[in-house]
């Protein structure tokens, strides 16, 4: 019996903990002004989406190489809440490269490394 109510005791601090920190995350979105999802495709691309939280700001859209220097560049609208774009990184050299977004003060860097997919030599006799 005392195990059941110790195991009780531990399911409901997990429970609430969970909560707690589900009312954390959702305090940091409000406060963060927009946010974003990047992620590959199967086909070698990037899709990057944005969500601002209010319509009020320019978001810039920068892509650096390993240098700083900037290799693709987009201003979008003050009104434009949601927005996806695909980024097509075939004609990039290989090497360290990362995509800033930047909207009202706020900065969000995600970094990513393109490489060269090597072929196998193979030797097979006959």
């Amino acid at each position: 019996m005392k195990n059941s109510i110790k195991t009780f005791a531990v399911a409901i601090a997990l429970i609430a903990a969970s909560f707690s920190a589900n009312a954390d995350d959702k305090e940091t979105k409000k406060s963060m002004g927009f946010g974003t999802s990047i992620y590959p495709t199967k086909s070698g691309k990037i899709n990057l989406h944005v969500d601002k939280v209010s319509a009020d700001a320019h978001t810039i859209l920068l892509l650096k190489n390993e240098n700083g220097q900037i290799v693709y560049e987009e201003l979008v609208g003050k009104k434009i809440q949601k927005f996806s774009r695909v980024l097509n990184v075939d004609e990039l050299s290989t090497g360290k490269y990362e995509i800033e977004i930047i909207s009202k003060g706020e900065k969000q860097i995600k970094s990513f490394v393109l490489t060269e997919k090597t072929s196998e030599r193979v030797l097979a006799i006959k």
